[in-house]
């Protein structure tokens, strides 16, 4: 079995950002899931695949032959989900709601798969969002979010970029460990070059912000996923999964909002 050890940083991930050594195991096949709940109404969805070797393409088979529940544990409420097809599942009554914990319970093939993760119980919001030319590079766009982080330290967000409604690739993590209470009105920089394929913002474009408020273990897999040779394909490289059982991916309880702007520069 190879492990290759790599370490990589960019401009992507704030100052207060560790950036970490991630193992990637190139042998044996696993399964990857990902799921969310929000205190947004559902329904919510889990995804479950199954990885391929390392150098292999990133087209991975769906696994429509689990059992996939999500439980409330702060209120007892738990749900089986329904199999969508492509290694989908989905809720139909499910509500989710901040300040409680949420497990979710895939088996499959035998195995039982386990993870928990809790809403934080504090809604924070995109005040503004603008776009904004790089000091460095007045060719280059980037929108800029503005956010207050609640006084008093623990809190963790992942934001997402769109443009024109098409995502541009990865995300965003930040902790407030070093910058409690302040207001955050950083540049979200990302590849600009046509070989990564991410929209390029021009003037009159709609531009969508998502701010989810996670957990430290939902925290904890973004950023170490970030620092993997490709943060954009099916199935992260041995990131700090909160998944049990020998399964990559993560479970993510999470408060969300969004905001749309129009670019004007």
């Amino acid at each position: 079995m190879k492990l290759l050890y790599l370490l990589i940083f960019t401009l992507l991930f704030s100052a207060c950002e560790k950036v970490i050594d991630v193992k990637l195991d190139g042998s044996a096949t696993q399964i990857v899931i990902e799921g969310q709940v929000t205190a947004n109404r559902g329904p919510y969805r889990v995804s479950i695949k199954e990885s391929k070797n390392f150098e292999d393409d990133n087209n991975f088979p769906g696994r429509n032959d689990a059992v996939v529940e999500i439980k409330d544990l702060t209120s007892g409420f738990a749900e089986t989900l329904s199999n969508k097809n492509s290694g989908v599942y989905e809720t139909s009554a499910m509500q989710g709601v901040g300040g409680h914990t949420y497990q979710l319970t895939v088996k499959l093939s035998g195995k039982t798969y386990t993870a928990t993760s809790t809403i934080p119980l504090k809604m924070v919001k995109v005040d503004k969002l603008y776009a904004k030319r790089f000091e460095l590079d007045a060719n280059k766009i980037f929108m800029v979010p503005e956010y207050t982080d609640p006084v008093g330290k623990g809190n963790y967000y992942r934001i997402r970029q769109w443009v024109n409604n098409v995502i541009i690739k990865g995300s965003f993590v930040r902790n407030d460990d070093a910058t409690d209470g302040r207001t955050y009105d950083n540049q979200l920089y990302y590849e600009t070059d046509a070989k990564y394929g991410n929209p390029l913002i021009n003037n009159g474009d709609l531009m969508t912000v998502e701010l989810q408020c996670i957990d430290k273990g939902t925290y904890d897999y973004f950023r170490t996923l970030n620092a993997t040779i490709d943060q954009n394909t099916d199935t992260p490289s041995n990131p700090l999964t909160n998944i049990s059982g020998g399964a990559l991916g993560v479970f993510n309880a999470c408060q969300s909002s969004n905001i749309t702007s129009q670019a004007k520069f």
